[in-house]
């Protein structure tokens, strides 16, 4: 009996992430669901109540593998360039799998902002926390007080317009299907060069200076 609910559940979760990726939060109905998912209505309301329910579950699920290594990555000790670089090889991964994913963020955030801030709590990723660790990181590495905040802002927009922007992209610049793969791949090493070479530009040289005299006078 376990099991049999396990396949329906997932089969509407199947069915509902392909339904609000074609047409939004708003533009999506239980119906259509339940017809993609090949069962009626009145099933459908039993596992999910409402739509909201039904979309917090999709959502919470294409978040929880977007971000499920995001925590481990930016609290270990690797240095800041391997971290940007392990963060956007898995971004990429598992959006390649899952490319409904970014369009369930953007949508979350203009539609469902306050659903968005619930499931991101609940992820137990502490954004202070993790800001304070990257200017942590970013002082020690690069001597310089930039806005962590502008930091990760850079990462996010520069790994995820790539993704959601792909169709017109590809319009625009007549590019394969396998070309832009490739395009992607590239990003991987591409985003965290260009990270890294802009935090240089805000380094502090008389501190770089300073440290290396006290380094002299120690030794």
């Amino acid at each position: 009996m376990v099991n049999i609910q396990q396949g329906t559940e997932e089969k509407i979760l199947s069915a509902a992430k392909t339904v609000f990726h074609r047409k939004g939060y708003e533009g999506a109905r239980m119906q259509e669901i339940a017809d993609e998912a090949g069962i009626n209505k009145a099933l459908l309301h039993y596992y999910f109540r409402s739509k909201e329910r039904l979309f917090e579950a999709v959502f919470s699920d294409a978040f929880t593998q977007l971000m499920g290594q995001a925590k481990e990555i930016f609290f270990s000790e690797k240095p800041l360039n391997d971290k940007i670089q392990s963060f956007l090889t898995h971004y990429l991964d598992v959006i390649t799998e899952n490319s409904y994913i970014p369009w369930f963020i953007l949508n979350g955030m203009y539609e469902r902002p306050g659903q968005m801030k619930t499931i991101f709590e609940q992820s137990e990723i502490n954004p202070l926390q993790l800001m304070e660790h990257l200017r942590a990181q970013i002082r020690k590495e690069y001597h310089s007080d930039v806005n962590p905040l502008h930091v990760w802002l850079n990462i996010l927009s520069l790994c995820i317009f790539p993704v959601v922007a792909k169709p017109l992209i590809r319009e625009i610049f007549q590019l394969p299907e396998e070309v832009y793969q490739q395009i992607l791949d590239q990003r991987k090493t591409e985003v965290p060069r260009f990270i890294a070479n802009a935090l240089k530009a805000y380094e502090n040289p008389e501190e770089n200076i300073h440290n290396e005299s006290s380094r002299e006078e120690n030794s």
